[in-house]
Parts: C-alpha cells; structure tokens; sequence
C-alpha cells in the first residue's frame, strides 16, 4: 500500500485546528474535568502538550494560547464557573489576561522544548513512550504551578478575599492545590498523553 503524499504544512495546520477544537471542547464541557474516584483531574492541558511533543514548542505555544483564550472566554460567558477570574478580571482585567495567558503559553512552549530535549537522550532515543510519558507529567505540572503561582504573585488579594482567608496564608492554600490536585492531574496527563501521542506517531507511520 503506498503511503499518501500529504503536505507536511497541511497536515500540522489540521492537527493544530483539531486539537484547538479540543481545547474548546473541553473548557466548556464538563469533559474537561476527568473524575476517577475522590480524584478530579482537569484535562485542558493535555492537549497542548500532545500538540507540543508531537509538533514541537511554537506549536505547544499557539495551543497555549488558545487554552488561555478559552478561559478568558469561559469567565466572560460564565462569570460563575470561576469566582477568583471574575473578581481579577472585574477590577483589573490586564492582569488576569496576563495570568490566563501567559502561563498557559510557556507551558505549551516549554513542554515542546522538553521533549525534543528527550528525543536527544540516547537511552530514550527509540523508547518515545517514555519521553511522551515524561514530558505529559511534567507539562501538566508546569501548568498548575505557572497558573496557580501568577495568583499567587499577582492576585493574592483576589484569593484571599473569594476564600475568606488571610493575605498571608495564600502561598500555603496555593501550595495545598498544587499538590492535592497538580499531582494526581500529572499522573494522569503522563498515561494519557503518552498513550495518544504513541497512537499518533504510529498512525503517521502508517500514512
């Protein structure tokens, strides 16, 4: 069977779109939340770290900021899904803009610097799985921490205020998500990412 000949620009325009519908899929779905008993793992982020490790960072970064962009939609449309966003965003809405974005577009960018780091480690070389793997934990980590470490730095207030807490125990309740949920999110992302960007790069063998 002859493989198609198919233009390499096309085909990572389709994906970049394809995966971009996903984001939006997700963000406004509540398939974006992934319930595996007591664990609610968000996985918004999965596919920008499967567009950045199959396609490389300035594509991980373009879906980064589509992923930013479709939160900052989301609080728009639905000011209730997110409380701490719609009081940011009500008050000085330049900095939420900045903690939806940009921590979104490094992740997406340094998660396809990451794995073709990965794809130079002999060990790893012909094992792509792992790198996948790798690279879908730390990703989502990345994410959590940027995210969760722009409202910490920039919108403490906001937080302390939604939560009734004090200004200075943010940095402990910020600390608390990131591991509560960060981490089971991360193991989560590593199987699925993996899983998905091995399912893919075998189907473009086959084209």
């Amino acid at each position: 069977m002859e493989k198609a000949n198919v233009n390499p620009k096309i085909g990572r325009m389709v994906r970049v779109a394809v995966l971009v519908a996903i984001i939006f899929l997700l963000s406004f779905t509540p398939l974006g939340y992934l319930v595996i008993g007591p664990i609610a793992a968000t996985t918004i982020q999965m596919p920008v770290i499967i567009g950045a490790a199959l396609m490389g960072p300035a594509a991980g970064a373009v879906l980064g900021g589509f992923f930013g962009l479709s939160a900052l939609i989301k609080v728009l449309t639905m000011p209730g899904a997110d409380v701490v966003a719609t009081a940011i965003l009500g008050v000085e809405p330049l900095v939420y803009i900045f903690i939806a974005m940009v921590p979104r577009i490094l992740m997406g960018w340094l998660s396809g610097l990451l794995m073709r780091g990965l794809h130079k480690v002999p060990a790893l070389d012909k094992q792509h799985l792992i790198g996948y793997g790798i690279t879908g934990f730390l990703g989502s980590l990345m994410n959590t921490v940027f995210y969760l470490g722009g409202l910490w730095m920039l919108a403490s207030n906001y937080v302390a205020q939604a939560y009734q807490v004090d200004i200075s125990a943010v940095g402990t309740m910020v600390m608390g998500v990131a591991t509560t949920a960060g981490i089971p999110e991360a193991l989560v992302s590593c199987v699925v990412v993996a899983a998905v960007c091995r399912a893919l790069e075998a189907m473009d063998k086959t084209l």
